[in-house]
């Protein structure tokens, strides 16, 4: 397992001797990759290896679909993907605000060698395989846990950001919305808080990009409270990550964020808040 504080020593490349618990708990805790650019011995890993390539795999497929998007007029934003420091996530997540095209998307896909993985009511994963990897596109038409939205959809769309990437310009969330996601999708469907969480929201503190306003508007002051004292009581006690988060400090969360909702859309959260068992976070929660 790891803590904060190994973690620290690994990239100040303090007298640490690397083992493979060491290589899972970094994998596990999303920071491997960064953990190997500094460390010559992780770098040597297979592991590390098969996230380099994943890495160019996931920028190639989602070329793919940013091309055929566009060509289609399709309104898509790329989310939880990309951070401020050098990462790879376990997929690249894109929302889709036009669903009404999204078979017109998958068709084009599916002609360049995507296979589709999964199908729901509110997301596709397309999948592609090539070099001993893999990429997955896990396109959403919402930002929820099951059924319950927890990060407006309007408002990524409408603070959107254009990013070059490979000479191409993509559709990426702003930093203010991508930090403040960071938080909202840790506490409210992983019910978990990764390395890579913590580094992310204090790169983004230094940076500036969590500003009070936006927590108001995207109703999650009491997300943010709360994250910020797991957070302390992480680097205090030097707690082993990933740090499981009590059902106390998840249903303050949500009463907040459902409360927050209510005054704007009546009933609809609650409506969702029913449906809550079915998301997929809930058996860690459950069964921990």
């Amino acid at each position: 397992m790891l803590t904060w504080k190994t973690f620290r020593e690994i990239l100040n490349k303090e007298n640490l001797e690397i083992n493979y618990s060491h290589v899972k708990s970094l994998l596990r805790n999303e920071v491997l990759y960064l953990a190997g650019l500094v460390n010559d011995e992780l770098r040597n890993t297979e592991e590390w290896g098969e996230l380099s390539r994943r890495r160019e795999l996931q920028l190639n497929a989602l070329m793919e679909f940013v091309d055929v998007a566009e060509k289609l007029g399709v309104e898509y934003v790329v989310v939880k993907t990309f951070k401020l420091f050098p990462y790879i996530p376990d997929d690249i997540d894109i929302l889709v605000l036009n669903s009404s095209r999204i078979n017109d998307v998958v068709s084009e896909l599916t002609k360049r060698n995507f296979k589709v993985r999964s199908k729901g009511t509110s997301e596709f994963t397309l999948s592609k395989v090539a070099h001993k990897t893999f990429a997955d596109l896990d396109i959403h038409f919402k930002i929820a846990a099951g059924e319950y939205i927890y990060y407006p959809t309007e408002l990524v769309w409408q603070n959107r950001r254009r990013m070059l990437i490979d000479g191409n310009k993509v559709n990426v969330a702003s930093w203010e919305d991508e930090c403040v996601l960071t938080i909202a999708h840790a506490i409210m469907k992983e019910f978990e808080i990764l390395a890579s969480d913590i580094l992310q929201v204090m790169l983004c503190k230094k940076k500036g990009f969590i500003k009070s306003k936006h927590l108001k508007e995207t109703g999650h002051v009491k997300t943010y409270g709360v994250f910020s004292g797991i957070f302390e009581k992480i680097i205090r006690n030097n707690e082993l990550l990933p740090y499981r988060i009590s059902l106390w400090e998840i249903s303050l969360v949500y009463a907040y964020n459902i409360a927050h909702r209510i005054y704007f859309e009546k009933l609809k959260p609650l409506r969702e808040i029913i449906a809550f068992p079915r998301a997929r976070g809930i058996k860690k929660l459950v069964f921990a």
